[in-house]
């Protein structure tokens, strides 16, 4: 005669049956059997809460993977089930635990790292997610999610370099996120000119480049300091202001000049933009950062071969400019897939 568990095999067998069949009450009676029949069955348990989670009995589905754990805490299907359900549900903290069980039993568990990632990051902890989405790298190179989390994370770090290596390997892995690359590749070079014209005081930067002497150079510099600012505060109208009236007191001055392109590009006035780079490109042609704002402007419209010209000049007037090795490589192996 057959013992009990022999029974609970066939009851359990039979859920799954009913499970894959789509008949989900005749599924969770089954299962019900296989536990009367073998109680301390961690994964018969763990079962009936994938049944109840389905069913969208979130109670029910969180009391059974509980249940399953308390039964073999070592059971790492339920404890990453149930942080599934925490996660979705709000309980990002609890879901976190989760999956640290589970990374505990298996510390190589790609799935579980990862949503460790994400969970951090989710509740602003992004620093911290960095890590997480490192190591599933270094289990799982080729994981696209990972690289696209990464690129975000190190870009809104200033880390520019990192945020576009990850960036590249998306599109490189995934080319449907060639548009989104783009996108965020162009932030990148915003942001990295506006670091690189800020780096130090506002107000000495802009003595630095005025020529102008007494009053005038005084309120000069305080014009140009003002654009500087914002621009960094992304305040484009108020930009544009100052650098007009830095402008009205010596229209050749070389950075209130580039300052009033970088704003007409982030305004979209891509066409005006243009206009005033190439002005000063023909009045100062060692001017590497009027080359470099002329590549990302026709980058950010799709003009790759002018982009892409502009960027090679800029690498030969200096060629340890920011970025400018990472923007030619990049286009070059757009133009080849084209």
């Amino acid at each position: 005669m057959p013992n009990r568990n022999t029974y609970a095999q066939r009851f359990y067998e039979a859920a799954l049956d009913f499970f894959e069949q789509g008949q989900y009450s005749k599924a969770l009676d089954h299962i019900k059997k296989a536990i009367d029949k073998s109680g301390q069955n961690a994964d018969y348990v763990s079962t009936k809460g994938v049944f109840l989670h389905k069913m969208n009995d979130i109670s029910g589905a969180i009391e059974a993977y509980q249940d399953a754990i308390e039964i073999n805490p070592k059971h790492s299907f339920a404890h990453f089930n149930l942080g599934l359900i925490l996660m979705k549900t709000g309980r990002v903290t609890e879901a976190i635990t989760c999956w640290e069980a589970v990374v505990k039993i298996n510390p190589r568990d790609v799935d579980a790292i990862f949503n460790i990632a994400v969970a951090l990051a989710q509740v602003g902890r992004r620093r911290e997610a960095i890590p997480f989405f490192e190591k599933v790298l270094q289990l799982k190179p080729d994981h696209v999610q990972a690289h696209q989390n990464l690129g975000i994370i190190y870009r809104d770090e200033s880390q520019f370099a990192k945020a576009k290596h990850h960036l590249m390997k998306l599109r490189e892995l995934d080319s449907t996120y060639s548009e989104v690359v783009d996108s965020e590749i162009s932030k990148c070079n915003e942001q990295e000119f506006l670091n690189r014209v800020t780096c130090d005081n506002p107000v000495r930067i802009a003595e630095e480049f005025l020529n102008i002497g007494g009053q005038n150079k005084n309120k000069a510099s305080e014009l140009l300091s003002q654009a500087l600012m914002a621009l960094l505060s992304e305040d484009f109208p108020t930009a544009l202001k100052f650098a007009d009236e830095a402008l009205a007191i010596d229209p050749e001055e070389l950075q209130a000049r580039i300052i009033h392109s970088q704003v007409r590009f982030r305004l979209g006035q891509n066409n005006d933009a243009i206009s005033e780079l190439m002005a000063i490109t023909a009045d100062h042609s060692d001017c590497a950062e009027a080359f470099f704002q002329l590549g990302t402007v026709f980058l950010s419209i799709g003009e790759m071969e002018k982009a892409l010209e502009h960027f090679q000049r800029l690498a030969r007037l200096d060629p340890q400019y920011p970025l400018v090795d990472d923007n030619i490589s990049s286009i070059e192996e757009k133009l080849r897939h084209r």
